[in-house]
């Protein structure tokens, strides 16, 4: 299955799609306004040509951020996401839009609570699954990586 390199209806992008798709693919596309750095970092040159004639940016509000969290910890896959991820994710949520992303976790937290996703280049997950950060010393499973809240460990 090919993937349309341009927005199907309003969606919200990752930033995937910022970096491969044509410019004027993104000119519908909304983005969480915390991509910009992401952006600058990884392509300066793009940045600039995104900033003046790319997509709308917007900063997802506190209540949906909760939700992104907490969604993303129910299947396991909080740890795995970036600040910027847990916002695209949070901004998909609030605008009730498709999220366009080619990050397995965000698509596997997406199909868990029954959001739309597609990929921007690959075909994504085929089925939810639920990640632990269980401890290699007392088996406790913990929301956050780091030591267990349990042993210490």
């Amino acid at each position: 299955m090919g993937h349309l390199c341009h927005l199907i209806d309003m969606e919200v992008l990752d930033t995937a799609a910022l970096l491969s798709w044509p410019l004027d693919a993104l000119t519908e596309g909304i983005c969480a306004l915390s991509q910009l750095d992401e952006l600058k970092r990884l392509s300066p040159s793009r940045f600039m040509m995104i900033e003046s004639q790319g997509p709308k940016f917007e900063t997802p509000t506190q209540d949906f951020l909760n939700v992104a969290i907490q969604s993303s910890k129910n299947t396991g896959d909080y740890t795995g996401l970036s600040p910027v991820d847990i916002d695209v994710l949070a901004l998909a949520l609030e605008k009730d839009l498709p999220l366009v992303t080619d990050d397995y976790r965000l698509q596997n937290v997406c199909a868990s609570i029954g959001h739309s996703w597609r990929g921007v280049i690959q075909e994504g997950v085929s089925e939810v699954r639920l990640h632990s950060n269980s401890c290699r010393y007392c088996g406790h499973i913990n929301q956050t990586s780091g030591n267990c809240s349990e042993c210490g460990n």
